[in-house]
């Protein structure tokens, strides 16, 4: 939830600044919140080889399928829903085809975020905006079920801790040889959700074997985001930054105390399960957004209103997509999954 608000930050903070100038001082962490991204892909490493890894230790058809039916009831209705609106609201404002950013909004980019393959062939945003994550998701659980029969071949928390830093620093190479433009990650998914990924499901494994108790690190965490917010602004290139995210997402595994209460509550957890919901939707939000950032005379308590606005808004557009949208269709979507036929029973 937190990276999820991150990036909505990065999109909003010329809004919010204009509402209320004194969150400018933020502006250089708000500006750094589209690596909120770099925490989603080694999380969702860590996460399904957490929950897969030990089961799927030898391939077969049978649970690859399973797991790729499972990966796109999760992902695929909200997008398909959040693609729909993007449509719709393009339609009304005469925004369809090129815009002058390359933004694509044609009959192609269209079936193509259908497929999930929008930014598999073009680094060009389409439709909705920051849904070019999800292809790149889609990209890494295609090939997940390989991934789980290589990673499980590592043995040792040691091991694992080093071929994390191994993905890490292969991703990176290939940046640095590139010279990407301004050192941008951005730039080649392919690269960078493997590195991230991958190195997310190694460091499940070190944390699961005892080689990754980072948890007294987790009072750190302010500090680290914060220093991490800072390098746009001190530095020409940010893909360096990528290993630090995964040091976030295990440090956040591991955390215990204060820190892991929190997480643990009751709100944040119902906020975690909506966040992939805030990510797609927030973007569709921009005339409400819009709109409020231009009413009122600019009085403080007129600021201060469309503020509370815009976070309920947010919130409830999120909410309603998990609540109307996410959870049915996944509901569905496994109900008619293929059930294995019982295995006969000796007389």
């Amino acid at each position: 939830m937190l990276a999820a608000a991150w990036v909505v930050l990065f999109h909003y903070r010329a809004d919010l600044e204009a509402l209320a100038p004194w969150t400018v001082p933020a502006d250089t962490f708000m500006r750094a919140g589209y690596l909120g991204v770099d925490l989603f892909f080694p999380l969702s490493g860590f996460i399904l080889a957490y929950n897969y890894a030990d089961a799927m230790r030898t391939f077969s058809w049978g649970a690859a399928s399973s797991f790729v039916r499972n990966r796109f009831a999760r992902v695929w209705p909200v997008h398909f829903v959040a693609l729909n609106i993007d449509l719709a609201m393009a339609v009304a404002m005469g925004t369809l085809g090129i815009g002058e950013n390359g933004h694509r909004r044609t009959p192609a980019a269209y079936g193509q975020n259908v497929l999930m393959v929008h930014n598999w062939f073009n680094d060009r945003p389409s439709f909705n905006g920051p849904a070019w994550s999800i292809a790149s998701e889609w990209f890494a659980y295609l090939l997940a079920p390989l991934l789980f029969v290589l990673v499980a071949r590592v043995v040792g928390a040691r091991t694992s801790v080093l071929c994390a830093a191994l993905s890490y620093a292969a991703m990176l190479a290939v940046f640095a040889t590139l010279a990407l433009p301004n050192g941008n990650l951005e730039h080649m998914f392919y690269v960078r959700i493997m590195g991230e990924f991958v190195a997310g499901m190694f460091l499940c494994l070190a944390w699961v074997r005892g080689g990754l108790a980072l948890g007294r690190l987790a009072p750190l965490l302010p500090v680290v985001v914060l220093a991490v917010a800072l390098v746009p602004a001190l530095s020409s290139g940010d893909y360096w930054m990528a290993p630090v995210m995964g040091l976030v997402v295990a440090v956040v595994a591991s955390a215990g105390g204060w820190v892991g209460s929190w997480l643990s509550t009751g709100f944040m957890v119902a906020a975690g399960e909506a966040s992939y919901c805030l990510y797609m939707t927030h973007y569709l939000m921009r005339p409400v957004v819009t709109w409020l950032r231009e009413w009122g005379d600019g009085a403080w308590w007129t600021a201060a209103v469309s503020v509370v606005a815009v976070v309920l808004a947010l919130g409830a557009a999120a909410w309603l997509m998990h609540v109307l949208v996410e959870r049915p269709a996944r509901r569905l979507l496994h109900a008619r999954a293929p059930r294995p036929a019982p295995e006969p029973v000796p007389a």
